[in-house]
């Protein structure tokens, strides 16, 4: 925009031509003041206009003068911040010194003439803070090499298709590259800007091809002279533009990358990245997964649909995913995944990476990424940079179409390729050795043969794969298959079938007479010698399959194979001698205790592999992490990683035992959940990590943070009994000043410490690490209160990161809170300040009560701090997140203004047991309405508003059954919209359904059956649908949706139901994930849609 210098010489006038330039013809229209875009010319002009008013107003009255201040103020800070957060920078500029008062008179008024808000913050209304959040973004910290601006926004291209998956959004991504801005700067307001900037460089570049074009931004004026209005930086610097350019080029490339990574991904596929600094490196992988898929999973084996889904290296857990909730179909049982892109840190590099899918701690699905075990130290690894990461290529020969490469060459092999050896970049302590090239490479290690091609078009990343059906025990090497898996060459590989030659063990492989089984080192070459694969995995015959029995009397224990008639077994034992009969191994143990497992080898014609197995010992057996038997009989959340129970029949016929998991706590009753689980002729292993969601669930019913789970495991008789907290320890105070922590009964003091304080009225400012008391450098157990923590307040005392015992979060309260109760607030920051247990407990959720309805409320940004500094803390450690979760209309209102993914949503839906459906879709219908009028008056690029309102749709969707048939009612609030199908004749349909894909389950939820069916009897609903549960163990599960339809609906509440809250929200959750996807979820959105349709009639 090139405007003229004006002449004007009253504020006026200056405005009614400023506006009427820019085609504002009825006063201002609530944009922010950036989005006016003032010119250099403009900016000198004012400065003009202003600086000689000041020298003859002895009283500031004119609201066109103050509105003036206002749009300088703002463009200052915009074009010449001085990095202090002062009014110094706009004074100076104008040669005045105004007084506090002035400051808040002239920015009041003028902010009212601009229809802009006042902000507030922690410590009431900020005036300065309110004129710099109208400016956008300060240019000079934006183009500075020494501040995180440009920084973050080039992070935020990089990795801006994270957001695809997750359902996250742009600016909560920008918040985890905020380190780098100055502290005032890191806020919402602050991150929205830059996601503004990177949304609409993804949009422009998405819309306009920029590949080859020299200067983007002059052939974006030409096709769109407008699409400079969205960005909140002065665009008349040259020096802008450039960066500008920078930033569409860097989009365009991401843009195009991550369009060749969609044609070329496939799911479960992999790829891994070098990190560090040479020469320590590490790997990190991308798990690529679908965004839905069927598994062919036995249904009569589920006790429910919903799944915990873990990932595994070798036989060690490695992460867990998010629980996922399926619906059974003829071919199997049909998932979603939340996140269908997943990264993984690599601890052991040459195992292979495995997804698992637990039902009631048991794997029923275990799938293996192909070539996601590297072979490092017998194979080379070939680096490629794309997108400024370094990534794997190959572990074999290759072409690239890239001039640079960074290899991996381990000890033993040798350069073969004529010309200068390439210079060592370094060399790593297992004496890899690290080189670049610039042009093609050979390599050799016996008979293997590697050719790395470089500058070659298109390069070759589709690779071999060997498919298969994967065998599940624990064993070595971890990647077992049921008969010899099939080699599967792609579509477009340059290699004919014909012209291929495999190897095991250095053999060559005859599929035709084949009979050999274990070990395999695998080997893919081209006739013309060059190593084109290579794989390490085991295989054991197609029909191959163990039964174990316990002893009984005198008969000792038996190891049955089935199978196996062409295998060598053996068992590798320091404690159990073997007998071998003709169908079967019997197992003698030595000594008291028999072994908690054993190795079975097994092989013929190849070297033998290894498997695992759980020694039978009948009834149950706790085994910790190392697999070894576990006396111990209480353990935290955090600890139940790698602890596992065996269970083993002594029955022919098998045996079912019955696990309870039981909320011990001061509520009665007890909220308690059961599993049966049926032991066949082969022990059953539980996994304790698959039952944290439901424990976590379980303890977010009571508001006590010492509640705890108790395990028990029994058949006729109890066999196991184990408690399970959240914290290892409490703290245990010594006098008003000093601490030590202890374990839960308060007898002994706990050692390995790390403990840190945050000050609750300030979540931003950095934690302080509390010093362990000495004696003789010897560490005592007790911490001192500094001064620091003596003079402000309160604190809560939590473990670091790094602590090993995880104990329970404390208050430290500074005696003199209590009496600030009576001063007025209107912050979360200060509200956190005052609140006492006793004296003042409702201070917060005040507060929170104002935020429902206030999109620039300050405690959007206290919760926002809390989210992303203390994401490791239990949400249950603060009262602010407890309160937020008990006051529905703020609940909602958060999900949009925190810009909450999934993944977040189920949390608070796990640690504070809220049930999203209890949410009535008004309130959804307020906070979207509330949050999208917000948005648009921050003045934020088009392209942005749009994105967020798709992602929280897409988000509700995932947290809330029936969104998906509510047509626009969401953004409407129509309900002429709705769909409205006759319950009376769908749902005996559905429930007929239910019933044939369940006939073979004994293990219905029956909690609130009672309940649930004499509600239903008095609601009005047509006599087909109260007469729906034709048999009394149906009832819960056949009405529950319907019940929290009518809920959802605002025509009914939780506690309509006769029962303590807290097993309210227990069995509300345990009920509905029963058949959440295939009853639940479809029933709960026909009767939403059929209850808000049918409003207007009533």
């Amino acid at each position: 925009m090139k405007a003229k210098i004006m002449a004007t010489t009253t504020e006026k006038s200056w405005l009614s031509e400023f506006l009427l330039y820019r085609e504002v013809f009825k006063g201002p229209d609530g944009r922010p003041l950036y989005k006016y875009h003032v010119t250099e010319s403009e900016y000198q002009s004012l400065i003009n206009l202003l600086h000689p008013s000041f020298k003859y107003r002895s009283a500031i009255v004119s609201t066109h003068f103050a509105a003036c201040f206002c749009l300088f103020v703002s463009e200052q800070y915009r074009r010449n911040y001085n990095t202090i957060w002062s009014w110094s920078g706009a004074e100076e500029e104008l040669g005045v010194c105004l007084t506090q008062s002035q400051h808040a008179k002239l920015t009041c008024d003028g902010l009212t003439y601009w229809k802009r808000p006042i902000r507030y913050r922690e410590n009431g209304r900020d005036w300065l803070g309110s004129l710099f959040a109208e400016g956008g973004l300060p240019w000079p910290l934006v183009q500075s090499e020494s501040h995180g601006f440009g920084k973050a926004v080039r992070r935020g291209i990089k990795h801006y298709y994270r957001t695809e998956g997750n359902r996250r959004t742009t600016a909560d991504l920008m918040a985890d590259f905020e380190e780098g801005l100055p502290v005032p700067f890191r806020s919402l307001e602050t991150r929205q800007l830059l996601a503004g900037i990177v949304d609409q460089l993804m949009y422009l570049v998405g819309h306009y091809p920029l590949k080859d074009q020299p200067d983007p931004a002059s052939y974006l004026n030409q096709q769109d002279p407008g699409w400079t209005e969205a960005f909140p930086i002065p665009l008349d610097e040259n020096n802008a533009r450039s960066l500008l350019n920078d930033w569409l080029r860097d989009a365009d490339q991401k843009h195009r990358e991550r369009k060749e990574a969609r044609e070329k991904a496939q799911a479960f596929t992999c790829e891994h990245f070098l990190h560090g600094a040479l020469p320590q490196w590490s790997i990190r992988t991308d798990l690529t997964l679908p965004f839905e898929t069927t598994f062919a999973i036995d249904q009569t084996t589920l006790g429910s649909t919903r799944l915990e889904l873990a990932y595994y290296e070798g036989d060690q857990l490695l992460a867990r995913g998010a629980a996922i909730y399926g619906q059974l179909t003829a071919e199997g049982i049909k998932v979603r995944f939340s996140n269908p892109q997943v990264t993984v840190e690599r601890r052991t590099l040459d195992e292979p990476l495995s997804l698992c899918l637990l039902d009631n701690g048991r794997t029923v699905y275990r799938r293996f990424f192909d070539g996601s075990a590297l072979d490092y130290r017998e194979a080379p690894l070939v680096f490629e940079n794309r997108s400024e990461r370094w990534q794997l290529v190959a572990t074999s020969s290759c072409s690239m179409a890239s001039g640079l490469a960074r290899l991996r060459i381990p000890q033993d092999f040798f350069i073969t390729s004529e010309g200068a050896a390439p210079d060592t970049l370094a060399q790593d302590a297992e004496n890899g050795r690290w080189i670049e090239i610039y042009s093609g490479l050979s390599l050799a290690k016996g008979a293997d043969y590697y050719q790395i091609e470089l500058n070659q078009a298109g390069g070759d990343d589709r690779k071999p794969t060997l498919t298969g059906v994967f065998a599940v025990y624990e064993s070595a090497p971890s990647l077992v298959f049921l008969g010899w898996p099939r080699l599967e060459l792609p579509e477009d590989y340059p290699h004919p079938q014909d012209e291929l030659l495999e190897f095991v063990n250095g053999e060559l492989l005859d599929r035709q007479r084949n009979s050999s089984y274990g070990f395999a080192r695998y080997t893919l070459r081209h006739r013309s010698g060059k190593t084109l694969l290579q794989r390490r995995f085991g295989v054991l015959p197609r029909e191959f399959s163990l039964s174990l029995f316990p002893e009984q009397g005198q008969q000792p224990a038996r190891l049955l194979p089935k199978g196996t008639h062409q295998l060598d077994l053996q068992v590798v034992s320091n404690s159990l001698a073997v007998e071998q009969s003709e169908y079967a191994l019997h197992l003698h143990h030595k000594g008291n205790n028999p072994p908690a497992t054993f190795i079975l080898e097994t092989g013929q014609g190849l070297p033998p592999i290894q498997l695992r197995l759980p020694y039978p010992c009948q009834g149950a057996r706790l085994l910790d992490q190392h697999g070894n038997p576990s006396r111990i009989r209480e353990l935290t959340l955090a600890e139940l990683t790698g602890y596992r129970i065996v269970l083993t029949s002594d029955l022919p016929q098998g045996q079912t035992f019955y696990m309870g998991l039981e909320l011990i706590c001061m509520e009665q009753p007890h909220p308690k959940r059961n599993f049966d689980i049926r032991v066949g002729c082969a022990p059953v292993m539980l996994s304790l990590f698959s039952y944290l969601s439901d424990m976590l669930n379980m303890l977010g019913a009571v508001d006590e943070q010492d509640a705890y789970i108790r395990l028990s495991l029994e058949t006729e008789q109890p066999l196991l009994r184990l408690d399970i907290r959240r914290y290892g320890g409490r703290l245990q105070w010594e006098g008003r000043h000093a601490f030590y922590i202890c374990n839960s009964s308060h007898v002994a003091m706990l050692e390995g410490i790390r403990a840190e304080a945050m000050l609750l009225s300030d979540p931003k400012r950095t934690p302080l690490k509390l010093i362990e008391k000495t004696s003789e450098t010897v560490g005592t157990g007790y911490f001192e209160i500094p001064q620091a923590m003596q003079s402000q307040g309160p604190w809560l005392i939590y473990p670091g990161e790094q602590s090993s015992v995880h104990f329970r979060p404390s208050l430290y309260i500074r005696p003199d809170n209590s009496l600030d109760s009576e001063f007025e607030v209107h912050s979360l920051h200060r509200a956190a300040e005052l609140f006492h247990p006793q004296h003042n407990p409702h201070v917060i959720e005040l507060q929170i009560a104002a935020m429902a309805t206030d999109f620039n409320h300050s405690g959007w940004q206290y919760l926002a701090d809390l989210k992303q500094y203390y994401r490791h803390l239990p949400l249950s450690s603060f009262e602010t997140w407890k309160a937020l979760s008990r006051n529905q209309e703020a609940l909602s209102f958060a999900v949009f203004r925190l810009e909450m993914d999934e993944s977040f949503c189920a949390r608070i839906r796990d640690e504070l047991a809220v049930i999203w459906e209890a949410v009535p879709l008004p309130l959804w219908v307020q906070a979207y309405q509330l949050f999208h009028d917000s948005m648009r008056l921050i003045g934020l690029p088009e392209a942005l508003v749009n994105n967020l309102v798709s992602n929280r749709t897409n988000v509700l969707r995932c947290i809330v059954s029936g969104f998906d048939y509510l047509g626009n009612y969401l953004s409407t609030g129509n309900r002429s919209s709705l769909t409205k199908l006759p319950p009376g004749s769908v749902l005996p349909i559905w429930y007929q359904d239910l019933r044939r894909l369940h006939e073979s389950n004994r293990n219905w939820s029956t909690l609130l059956g009672s309940e649930l069916s004499r509600w239903i009897d008095r609601q009005r609903l047509p006599p087909l649908v109260k007469a729906l549960s034709l048999v009394e163990f149906t009832d819960a599960v056949t009405y529950l949706p319907i019940f929290m339809a009518f809920v959802t609906a605002g025509k009914a509440r939780i506690t309509d139901l006769p029962a303590a809250p807290a097993y309210l929200k227990f069995a509300i959750r345990l009920v509905s994930d029963f058949d959440r996807q295939g009853w639940f979820v479809p029933v709960h959105a026909l009767m939403v849609s059929y209850l808000l349709a049918s409003q207007d009639e009533a």
